[in-house]
C-alpha cells in the first residue's frame, strides 16, 4: 500500500486548544492548493486526525474526489503535556531522546508505534492519503532513516506531502512532494 502523509496547512498558533486550532487564511489557501496538487491522483480512501487543522487541510481534497474523511484518532498528533512556552527546547528534547515525554505528554516512539498499529489496519493495497502533523510525519521519517527525523521536521513546510510504502509492517519512505 501507498500512503501520502499529507502535513496539515498554517494553523493559528494563537489558538493554544490543541484539539480546534484552525487555519490561518494562508493556511486555507494551501489546502485549495493541495487539491490542484493531488486531484490526479486515484485514492481509495482519504483519512485524517480528527484535528481540526487536519480534516480543515484535507477536506477540499476529499470534496474534490468524492470521498468522505474518516477521522481516527491514533492520527492526533504527538500528545503535549500542556502548551509548551519553549516549544523549541521541548523538541530538542524529544529528538535527542526518543524515549522522552513530559509528564501528560507523549515521546516520539510511542507516536511511532500508534502510526504503526493504525497503518497494519489498513488494506494491503491501493493508495490512500492522511491528513497529518509535522512531528508524526517526522518519526515516521525517523524509521526509515534513522537520525533523520529532527531535520526532516525543521524543513517540513506546511501542507506538504510525503510518500511512503507500507507492505508486510515494513515502511519505506519513497518521497516527498512539496
Amino acid at each position: 500500500m501507498e500512503v501520502d502523509f499529507i502535513r496539515h496547512a498554517e494553523s493559528d498558533i494563537t489558538v493554544h486548544d490543541d484539539q480546534t486550532r484552525p487555519l490561518t487564511p494562508k493556511g486555507r489557501a494551501q489546502a485549495r492548493q493541495l487539491v490542484k496538487q493531488l486531484k490526479q491522483y486515484q485514492y481509495q480512501a482519504i483519512y485524517s486526525s480528527p484535528l481540526k487543522r487536519a480534516v480543515a487541510t484535507i477536506q477540499p481534497l476529499a470534496s474534490q474526489l468524492n470521498l468522505p474523511v474518516v477521522e481516527d484518532a491514533r492520527l492526533i498528533e504527538r500528545k503535549m503535556p500542556g502548551w509548551c512556552a519553549d516549544f523549541n527546547l521541548y523538541l530538542r528534547q524529544q529528538w535527542t531522546d526518543l524515549d522522552f515525554a513530559a509528564t501528560g505528554g507523549e515521546s516520539i516512539h510511542e507516536v511511532q508505534q500508534r502510526y504503526l498499529a493504525f497503518l497494519a489496519s489498513l488494506p494491503d493495497s491501493g493508495l490512500i492519503a492522511i491528513a497529518s502533523h509535522g512531528t508524526a510525519m517526522s518519526g515516521l521519517v525517523e524509521l526509515t532513516m534513522p537520525g533523520q527525523g529532527y531535520a526532516y521536521f525543521n524543513d517540513l513546510p506546511f501542507a506538504a506531502v510525503t510518500r511512503f510504502n507500507y507492505t508486510n509492517g515494513s515502511l519505506v519512505l519513497l518521497g516527498v512532494k512539496q
